[in-house]
């Protein structure tokens, strides 16, 4: 897992900031998890989290927020 970067806007602190909470937290309470479930853990952080973050260095927007407030205003 990759610590902190330096750089880019404020949405790109935002997602660096979420993916590095995560990784202290997964640190803070991984001596509390099994050894399969420390290894789900740690592949949601390093596919899904950097993933989600890593995308908007792409030019990709965001719009899976959209989508989320969009169906909690239909309901």
């Amino acid at each position: 897992m990759r610590g902190i970067e330096t750089g880019g806007d404020s949405e790109m602190a935002y997602r660096r900031g979420y993916e590095h909470g995560v990784i202290e937290l997964f640190y803070a309470i991984k001596r509390f998890l099994d050894p399969r479930t420390q290894e789900g853990v740690r592949a949601w952080i390093e596919k899904d989290v950097d993933a989600w973050r890593t995308r908007t260095m792409l030019g990709y927007p965001p719009v899976w927020r959209l989508r989320m407030l969009d169906r909690s205003d239909a309901s």
